[in-house]
């Protein structure tokens, strides 16, 4: 297997990692064949040997795009601490490592709208207190409303932003909370 890169999140893909996040996945990846980075989830297509990231040209971000990937660093940490803490909270062994890997998928989502918007700090959240979410249903119901309502957000703010590498991001950012909206069906 060659190294490859994944345009959005920047991360590098190899033989040692090719598994990462794997509970989180409805597919597997294999040596022979990648089909989305184990990092932030996206398909193939933004997957290669180029170790290029996609570029944006940031001076051609207004506020009002600025303003939505704002809001997405915090939605995509809002849902990371959940996900961190359901994971500590649920019963299920197997349940736990999905929780734990869609925790780190999503904080790697706000990582790579930090890196669109070019904001240099990560917002503090407020820590919430989940512990009334007392069993594994629950907390895959409110997993489920989670990744319903950031599909929902990519799928809005698609349709009014102006700028194509954003929407092509936010597409496929939907495409992944899709694929977690799936497993929160199981």
């Amino acid at each position: 297997m060659n190294n490859m890169v994944c345009s959005l999140c920047g991360m590098e893909i190899n033989e040692k990692n090719y598994k990462f996040n794997s509970e989180a996945f409805l597919e597997e990846n294999s040596l022979e064949l990648i089909k989305f980075c184990p990092f932030c989830g996206v398909k193939s297509e933004f997957i290669s040997e180029n170790k290029n990231r996609v570029f944006i040209e940031r001076n051609l971000l207004d506020e009002y795009i600025l303003k939505i990937i704002d809001h997405a660093v915090k939605l995509e940490i809002f849902n990371g601490d959940y996900y961190n803490k359901a994971s500590q909270l649920a019963i299920d062994e197997s349940l736990k490592k999905m929780f734990k890997a869609l925790s780190r998928i999503e904080y790697t989502h706000a990582k790579i709208h930090q890196y669109l918007g070019g904001f240099k700090d990560t917002p503090i959240l407020s820590n919430m207190d989940y512990s009334k979410y007392n069993s594994d249903l629950i907390l895959m119901e409110v997993a489920k409303k989670r990744e319903i309502h950031a599909v929902e957000y990519y799928s809005k703010y698609n349709k009014t932003i102006n700028n194509d590498v954003i929407k092509s991001i936010f597409n496929a950012l939907e495409k992944v909370e899709n694929e977690h909206i799936e497993l929160t069906q199981k």
